[in-house]
């Protein structure tokens, strides 16, 4: 309270400029935000009006700590003011003794290192932070800069912060870390990668059966690949980096007798050997295996992301889950045993990021292949114009917890200009939102030929933002 007191007196007679400056390398932030100093801008003349409530935090350049203020009495690591309006008004154009932030620099500068671990479930980022070879007496974090509010000092080792993170923004955050051991600061910007849950925090407290997910019909076949009349552009990789989320894949044995003319499939190839392909493997086929390993890739590289497969399937179980291991894919594998579908923030924390439906019985020694017809039901996929759409039930109870909407136009071969017609808007929102309301249910899998042409993507980011069904 006495040196409050002190500093109201100092401001009452001299001031309404309070001025700042700088000895040394750092900076000096403010918890307004309006106050600021830099470096290069100093000496600052900070020119205050209206109450003067405000906190400042030295904030050293790499290589420097602060070691104290000169203006600011016995405060420290950081120095408050609280002066009332009417005292800086009444002495408004007048000049306090100036605020300095002193740096220097030390021989055995302190390193600062963090370790974290994310909880998608709860929406929590822990932060373990280790300082050497400076013994602090306290920590603090600010996940949000000086401005936004700070984690709770912690002054004692192991330095641990847990913060919720549910209103942050997937992607890159910058978390201030403040250290001190009673003489002198230390401060360092940790870049730290909040995944969220398929791109969204909001969708990570989300039951998995309350999403709409962007889904690629006949995914194995696209132009990347060479395909002959692909029903996608992007390979499966380039459909995953889009944002595509649900994989309708065909596989096949290289010793099948193609469904057109009876002839085997890939006579060539080991006849056990399961391939993608989509009716002929001679327009196109890819390795079972090769083509899960695309999956794994994206799974591996990016922990907030759930994906569904939906496999027409001519391979036996025994073969399908070769390939899995074969791709190291099975790891992520989720088996559902009924009742309510966990939340994609639960399967994410879980690491079970990856459903596999089939449209074959379940063996009971993969339960993780699950019959889709169990769970799901779908709208007509056999529509060639607009016109032949409609919102009936297909295949599949209509009670069940996942709707399949199918939104591709069929000919021999895939069409971008049909997709360009269908996966538009307001055409495609306005059938999703009639087909919601006919059915009473939440089209989770939006399925179309060419996902990169048209605004399924958008459309489904902008569906999901408006929460369940």
């Amino acid at each position: 309270m006495r040196i409050l007191f002190t500093l109201i007196m100092l401001l009452s007679i001299t001031a309404c400029s309070h001025e700042q400056k700088i000895v040394g390398s750092g900076n000096i932030v403010s918890s307004t935000g309006k106050n600021d100093c830099s470096l290069e801008d100093q000496p600052c003349p900070n020119h205050v009006t209206g109450d003067y409530t405000v906190t400042y935090t030295a904030l050293p350049s790499e290589g420097w700590v602060f070691s104290g203020w000169d203006g600011c009495g016995e405060q420290w690591p950081d120095c408050s003011f609280n002066v009332p309006a009417s005292i800086v008004d009444s002495w408004w154009g007048k000049t306090a003794p100036p605020l300095t932030a002193v740096f220097t620099q030390g021989t055995n500068y302190p390193s600062i290192t963090t370790a974290t671990s994310w909880s998608a479930g709860d929406a929590t980022l822990t932060i373990d932070i280790n300082v050497s070879p400076m013994t602090p007496t306290s920590v603090r974090l600010y996940p949000s800069g000086v401005v936004g509010e700070e984690v709770e000092v912690d002054t004692t080792a192991p330095f641990s912060f847990t913060t919720d993170i549910s209103a942050f923004a997937p992607g890159d955050q910058e978390m201030l870390i403040i250290v001190n051991d009673g003489d002198v600061s230390v401060t360092k910007t940790e870049t730290i990668t909040i995944s969220g849950c398929n791109g969204k925090s909001y969708l990570c407290s989300r039951p998995y059966n309350e999403v709409h997910y962007p889904t690629t019909h006949n995914a194995m076949s696209n132009s990347t690949d060479g395909w002959i009349g692909p029903n996608q552009a992007l390979d499966v990789s380039g459909q995953l980096a889009l944002g595509a989320r649900g994989l309708m894949l065909d596989a096949w044995e290289a010793g099948d007798p193609n469904p057109l003319n009876g002839q085997i499939q890939l006579p060539d190839e080991d006849p056990e050997k399961p391939f993608l392909c989509h009716a002929l493997c001679l327009l196109g086929n890819m390795p079972l295996s090769d083509g899960l390993q695309e999956i794994t890739d994206f799974l591996d590289a990016n922990p907030g992301e759930v994906v569904t497969i939906i496999f027409e399937s001519y391979v036996t179980a025994e073969l399908t889950a070769a390939a899995f291991e074969a791709a190291d894919l099975k790891k992520y594998t989720y088996q559902h045993d009924g009742g309510a579908w966990p939340t994609l923030g639960q399967m994410i924390d879980a690491g079970t990021r990856l459903v596999v439906f089939q449209d074959v019985s379940v063996y009971p020694s993969y339960p993780w292949q699950m019959y889709v017809w169990d769970y799901a039901f779908e709208t007509n996929y056999a529509a060639a114009t607009p016109e032949d759409f409609s919102c009936d039930v297909n295949r599949g109870n209509p009670n069940h917890d996942l709707f399949i909407f199918n939104n591709f136009l069929t000919s021999v071969f895939g069409s971008p200009e049909s997709a360009e017609q269908v996966n538009s808007n307001p055409f495609l929102v306005t059938r999703i939102n009639e087909c919601e309301a006919v059915r009473a249910a939440m089209a989770n899998f939006v399925t179309v030929d060419f996902i990169s042409i048209g605004d399924t993507v958008i459309t489904v980011d902008e569906l999901n933002a408006l929460g369940p069904y």
